[in-house]
C-alpha cells in the first residue's frame, strides 16, 4: 500500500466524523434566509447598502418566527413549530372566511326566496281579486238583464188584448153530446138511451133516495173521479159524464151495454 492511499483515507474519515447532519444544519439555513430577508428589507426601506441597514430587523423577524440565534442546534420540530403555528392560523382564518362567506350567501339566499314568495302570494291575491270582480260584475249584469226582461214581459202581457172568452155552448144537450163524439151517431144513440133511461137529458134530475143527480146521475163519489165539480150547468154535466164514460167502458156503447145486462153503469 502506498503512503499517498493510506493518508488520503484518515482525512475522508476525518471529515465524515465532523461533518454537520443536514437535520442540524437546517435551523440555520432559515436563519440565513431570515437575515437575508431583513437585510434586502432594510436596503428597500432606507436606500442604503446592505452593510449600513441595522441588524435590528433581522433579530425582530427571528423573534416573530420564535427562532433563536443563541440556539441553532435546537431540534427541527422546535424550529419549524412556530411555521406550522403561523400555517395552522392561516388555515383557521380561512375557514372561518369560507364558513362567513358561506353563511352570508344562505342568508342572501334565503331572503330571495323570501321576496320572492311574498312577491307570488301578492300576485295571487291580486288575481284572485281580480276574478271575484269579474265573476260580481257578471252576477250584477245578469241580474240586471233579469230584471229588464221581467220588466219587458210584464210591459207585453199588459199591453196585449185579452183573450177572447170561449163561445158558451149553446143549442140543445143532445146536439152537444153529438158534437162533443165527433159526430158519431153510432155511439150517440147508445149515449142517448143511456141517459134517456137515467134523467131524461134533465140536468136538476136528483134521485130521491141517493146523492145521484143530473143528466148522467152521478153520486158525489162519481164526479170526484171525473176532475169536474158537481154542478146544475148540463154541458158541463156532459163533459164529466163523457170523460167517466171513456175511462171506464171506452164508449158510450160499452156503457149502455152493461146498463142493459146490470141496470146500472
Amino acid at each position: 500500500m502506498s503512503p499517498r492511499t493510506s493518508s488520503h483515507r484518515p482525512t475522508r474519515s476525518a471529515r465524515s466524523r465532523f461533518r454537520t447532519p443536514s437535520a442540524v444544519r437546517r435551523p440555520g439555513l432559515y436563519l440565513a434566509v431570515a437575515a437575508a430577508g431583513a437585510v434586502l428589507v432594510g436596503t428597500a426601506t432606507t436606500g442604503q447598502p446592505a452593510a449600513q441597514a441595522e441588524p435590528a430587523a433581522a433579530v425582530s423577524i427571528a423573534d416573530q418566527l420564535g427562532v433563536s440565534a443563541a440556539s441553532p442546534t435546537g431540534s427541527v420540530q422546535e424550529q419549524i413549530a412556530p411555521l406550522e403555528q403561523l400555517a395552522a392560523s392561516r388555515s383557521d382564518r380561512e375557514t372561518e372566511q369560507a364558513k362567513a362567506a358561506k353563511a352570508q350567501h344562505d342568508h342572501d339566499e334565503a331572503a330571495r326566496k323570501k321576496a320572492e314568495e311574498a312577491k307570488r302570494k301578492k300576485a295571487e291575491r291580486k288575481a284572485a281579486a281580480k276574478e271575484a270582480a269579474r265573476k260580481e260584475a257578471e252576477r250584477k249584469a245578469a241580474k240586471k238583464a233579469a230584471a229588464q226582461e221581467a220588466r219587458a214581459q210584464t210591459a207585453e202581457t199588459a199591453s196585449a188584448p185579452a183573450p177572447a172568452a170561449a163561445a158558451a155552448p149553446s143549442g140543445s144537450f143532445q146536439g152537444y153530446a153529438l158534437s162533443q163524439l165527433g159526430g158519431d151517431n153510432s155511439q150517440f144513440s147508445c149515449l142517448e138511451n143511456l141517459w134517456g133511461k137515467e134523467s131524461g137529458w134533465n140536468p136538476n134530475a136528483q134521485n130521491p133516495s141517493s146523492s145521484a143527480y143530473g143528466i148522467p146521475q152521478f153520486l158525489d163519489s162519481t164526479w170526484a173521479g171525473t176532475g169536474i165539480a158537481k154542478t146544475s150547468d148540463g154541458y158541463r154535466q156532459i163533459d164529466a159524464g163523457l170523460v167517466y164514460i171513456n175511462s171506464r167502458y171506452g164508449s158510450p156503447c160499452g156503457a149502455w151495454s152493461h146498463s142493459q145486462a146490470s141496470g146500472w153503469y
